[in-house]
């Protein structure tokens, strides 16, 4: 029998390796990598080609709610589910409106783990009991309606990136060579990006990130 390729994605590195072996107790299973953020993710699925993505939402440099667009552009195959500790509703409305094939809670248990490989590699949709319940009761329509819409709708997905590196303290330089871009794109951006939220400096542009989820303190 052909085994499931999977890729753990996670900052944690314990939360990393637990999943992993957890993952690798079953002879179905073969794991191809793992990444501590989303830039190292797609690079790790152009190489490997995983089956399914394990992908945390709250990571440095590009989150996991940034990275399932470009997943989904360069691996259009491969069923990607959200392994995180956060419920919001603005997180599940986004991941499942833009193609996700599960979302779970860190606080599952191993069978159910195993539940969501086998149901989405069967082309279903796996949602983990609280996050199910959510849906049920919050959503009549798996939409991106004004309900959930963020001050970050208004940026392109670049001056997401952009907007999450800065929030994280990277210069200039450091974006622009993070991103193979030059440093006066990234000051394009910069000045986009401020516009756009109306942020007057950098202080402003942080705690709009810590408000948002796209950084943690």
């Amino acid at each position: 029998m052909e085994k499931i390729k999977i890729l753990v994605v996670d900052d944690h590195k314990i939360l990393r390796s637990g999943l992993i072996e957890l993952l690798s107790k079953r002879e179905k299973h073969q794991i191809v990598g793992e990444a501590e953020n989303g830039r190292e993710a797609l690079e790790k699925i152009k190489k490997c080609k995983p089956d399914v993505v394990f992908l945390d939402i709250s990571m440095p440099e590009l989150n996991g709610i940034e990275a399932i667009d470009q997943i989904r552009k360069s691996a259009p195959s491969c069923r990607i589910i959200i392994l995180t500790m956060y419920d919001n509703n603005k997180y599940v409305a986004y991941a499942l409106s833009h193609g996700i094939s599960g979302y779970l809670l860190k606080d599952i248990d191993a069978e159910e783990l195993f539940a969501a490989i086998d149901a989405v590699m069967a082309g279903d949709i796996y949602l983990c009991e609280k996050i199910n319940r959510k849906v049920i009761r919050d959503f009549a329509s798996l939409t991106r309606d004004k309900t959930y819409s963020t001050p970050l709708d208004a940026l392109s997905p670049r001056e997401q990136e952009v907007f999450q590196l800065i929030a994280e303290g990277f210069t200039g330089k450091c974006i622009a060579d993070k991103l193979n871009i030059s440093p006066k794109t990234v000051e394009h951006h910069r000045y986009r990006i401020m516009e756009k939220l109306r942020c007057n400096n950098i202080a402003q542009i942080v705690r709009l990130a810590l408000k948002e989820g796209v950084i943690t303190p």
